[in-house]
């Protein structure tokens, strides 16, 4: 079983940030599936509001996703080089920081597992308008339920963006998703309950 890897709390939810930006050119990386790296990320975030203790699992923004030290932990037992942790320094006014109570540490995580595991061939897709370069390119229906995926075999990550496939002039893409094998999402959940959406992947 597969799971979308989506944490439920982002800036506006619980908390908010003050304006912070990755570094200009961060995007280029994502079209070609590498890992961002670590000097694109900013060195700190300041919180201006907070309702709610600070989750051990959040997004920034949609798939910039912070992990405090508690959760690296569990992360790097379970899935050893397969999370890049660059480190964020956190900060708030005393007020804001009491609600928040921060964790020791906090880290984005840029995720460097890579497996081709969507049978695209198997399901319905999204073409893309056509480019120059005559290529017909295709990504992922949003209903996630109706993804398929082959098993994890040997050796494969637990987390991981998906490589793309190619077949004669047809390409298929699925690297915006974080997608996590069951064993791995189950004992975050265990140990950060109420922070994950539970968005199986390919259960329909």
């Amino acid at each position: 079983m597969v799971y979308k890897f989506d944490p439920k709390y982002f800036n506006g939810t619980i908390f908010s940030l003050k304006a912070w930006d990755m570094a200009e050119g961060w995007m280029e990386f994502v079209p070609q599936n590498l890992p961002i790296p670590a000097s694109y990320f900013p060195k700190s975030l300041t919180f201006d509001r907070a309702s709610a203790k600070l989750p051990d699992i959040f997004h920034t923004a949609r798939n910039i996703i912070v992990f405090s030290e508690r959760a690296r932990v569990v992360m790097e037992h379970w899935a050893p080089g397969q999370v890049e942790f660059v480190s964020v320094a956190c900060h708030a006014e005393p007020k804001t920081a009491a609600t928040l109570d921060f964790a020791t540490a906090y880290y984005f995580i840029n995720v460097l597992g890579r497996a081709q595991r969507l049978q695209w061939l198997e399901m319905a897709t999204d073409k893309f308008p056509p480019q120059d370069d005559g290529v017909e390119r295709f990504g992922l229906l949003q209903d996630f339920s109706a993804w398929e995926l082959r098993e994890r075999g040997p050796g494969e990550p637990l987390i991981w963006r998906d490589t793309p496939w190619r077949e004669g002039n047809r390409e298929y893409r699925g690297y915006n998703e974080v997608l996590i094998e069951d064993v791995l999402w189950r004992e975050l959940d265990a140990n950060f309950p109420d922070q994950l959406h539970a968005l199986q992947a390919g259960e329909d």
